[in-house]
């Protein structure tokens, strides 16, 4: 037993108030800006959404800017992490097998103009020369999403609804690429079927005897 409270918040700090001033405002400040930043990217695209451009776009001074992120490509990096944590942190209702995460990946990016656009460029620019920072950021965020994809596979094998002969690595990283292809080709023209894509995926990664009493029905 402790004298801490049911909040785990000390005696000590029990009954003040949450730090204010510059620190919070200038976090208040980034968040404002990271929100606003893939409608500027949605209208301007990739090459017209400068710091400058940017700065203009949402009343702030290329200073603050430079201040806060840096460069456009430090900017457009955290305004990826948030929208990945935000739906990390998002309530669902799923199977929580993996194409449920897919499905809510991608129905998350969805919602927000500009999103899978400013994904898809990054990418691209991530595999020029010189782009260092963009490169770790995406290799870090593919190996984290494979291990998840990995982790949903051998549950899905466990429970009797992936194949056992195939090696799951691999289908994680095609897992991957099917997303990122289907999103592509939806960007371009949004009568291209995402998720009766995936679905077919799925039912290519299930036991070939659950696929054979699908084609019976």
């Amino acid at each position: 037993m402790t004298d801490r409270d049911p909040r785990g918040i000390p005696p000590s700090r029990q009954g003040r108030s949450p730090k204010r001033g510059p620190y919070a405002k200038g976090l208040a400040r980034r968040q404002q800006i990271i929100d606003e930043v893939l409608a500027v990217y949605d209208r301007l695209g990739f090459e017209g959404t400068s710091l400058r451009a940017i700065g203009e776009a949402i009343g702030v001074t290329h200073p603050v800017l430079k201040h806060h992120f840096g460069t456009r490509e430090q900017l457009f990096i955290e305004v990826l992490r948030e929208y990945d944590r935000r739906f990390l942190d998002a309530p669902y209702d799923g199977d929580g097998t993996f194409v449920d995460l897919i499905h809510r990946s991608t129905e998350h990016s969805m919602r927000v103009p500009g999103l899978m656009a400013l994904l898809n460029s990054m990418v691209a620019h991530a595999l020029e020369a010189g782009n260092d920072r963009s490169r770790a950021h995406f290799s870090e965020r593919y190996a984290d999403l494979r291990g998840k994809i990995v982790t949903l596979l051998e549950e899905g094998r466990a429970a009797g609804t992936v194949r056992s002969d195939i090696p799951l690595e691999e289908a994680a990283s095609l897992v991957l690429a099917a997303a990122d292809g289907l999103s592509t080709q939806w960007l371009l023209d949004q009568s291209a079927d995402l998720k009766g894509g995936l679905l077919l995926l799925q039912r290519l990664l299930e036991p070939p005897d659950q696929q054979v009493g699908q084609t019976d029905v």
